[in-house]
């Protein structure tokens, strides 16, 4: 899918999916980070960066 950053299973540091699972930089969520921590895991900062960075030109 276009525009979608997959999110391989040795990204997460913790947690994870059971499925195959992607980042939409689009879809911005406005959630406690505790909420994200909890229900989701942890990813690698260079996967944050660059969802970021697809959100950022999405704006652009």
């Amino acid at each position: 899918m276009d525009g979608l950053i997959d999110i391989p299973e040795e990204k997460w540091l913790r947690g994870g999916t059971p499925d195959e699972s992607r980042i939409v930089p689009w879809g911005v969520q406005s959630i406690d980070h505790e909420d994200i921590d909890f229900w989701q895991g942890q990813v690698e900062s260079e996967l944050v960066d660059e969802a970021v960075a697809a959100l950022a030109e999405e704006l652009q």
